[in-house]
């Protein structure tokens, strides 16, 4: 039961976005894009603690005002372009281990998924306790099947770029794919601060709709974003 563990949320936003300058704080149909995911965390109801990691200020600024807790700037060496999110997240990890503080699942979180709800988070949650898988990774299902994707040399050739035996074929007639869709990741404290990684040896997949699976990278994903969004307040 959900109430009877104890559960960190950990987001992490950091400020050199290439794709959509200020990207977590840019305002969304109206409030910062960061605020979504915050509004969906609090309405969760399940974390004892929030913590955001970023080395921006102004996101610190912004996510303070929500309620989040910043309680250091990430060190600049693990917000460049190449620094991966395991980087953030273990540093945020080793922070809290330092205070003392234990938990037994931690929930990453990252506020580029605005469409991401607190159903989801709390069903993420359960899912990982009813299970007792290590981990859960949020999917959605792709736009098309596997069989029709392929890599592309220099040239351009689609020489053998479908197998012979899948041209013909609907794409109805394929099982589903799926993607993972960046909105969340729950993982047993234990096992992540071990493996720190994000596929234990029983990681579980939660499933998500494509449209609520919106993860902000470019203009155009904010512009369907926002689009959505309007769309459902409307509905």
């Amino acid at each position: 039961m959900l109430k009877d563990k104890r559960f960190l949320c950990l987001m992490l936003a950091r400020g050199g976005s290439k794709g959509v300058p200020d990207k977590n704080i840019k305002l969304l149909a109206g409030k910062p894009l960061i605020n979504y995911t915050i509004d969906a965390i609090q309405q969760s109801g399940i974390f004892d603690r929030v913590i955001l990691s970023t080395d921006s200020p102004k996101i610190a600024n912004v996510a303070q005002a929500g309620g989040v807790e910043v309680p250091f700037l990430r060190p600049a060496a693990l917000a460049t372009d190449i620094a991966s999110a395991l980087d953030g997240i273990v540093h945020a990890l080793d922070y809290v281990s330092a205070q003392g503080d234990y938990y037994d699942y931690v929930q990453y979180i990252f506020p580029t998924a605005p469409l991401r709800t607190a159903t989801h988070i709390r069903e993420a949650a359960e899912q990982v306790i009813d299970t007792q898988a290590d981990m859960v990774i949020s999917v959605c299902e792709t736009d098309h099947p596997l069989q029709w994707m392929n890599t592309l040399p220099e040239d351009g050739s689609l020489h053998n770029f479908v197998a012979l035996e899948n041209r013909a074929r609907n794409r109805q007639e394929f099982s589903p794919s799926y993607r993972i869709n960046g909105a969340i990741y729950v993982a047993r404290w234990d096992v992540f601060a071990k493996r720190q990684d994000w596929f234990a040896q029983d990681t579980r997949a939660y499933v998500m709709a494509r449209e609520q699976s919106i993860d902000i990278d470019t203009p155009m994903d904010f512009s369907l974003a926002e689009l959505m969004l309007k769309e459902l307040r409307n509905a």
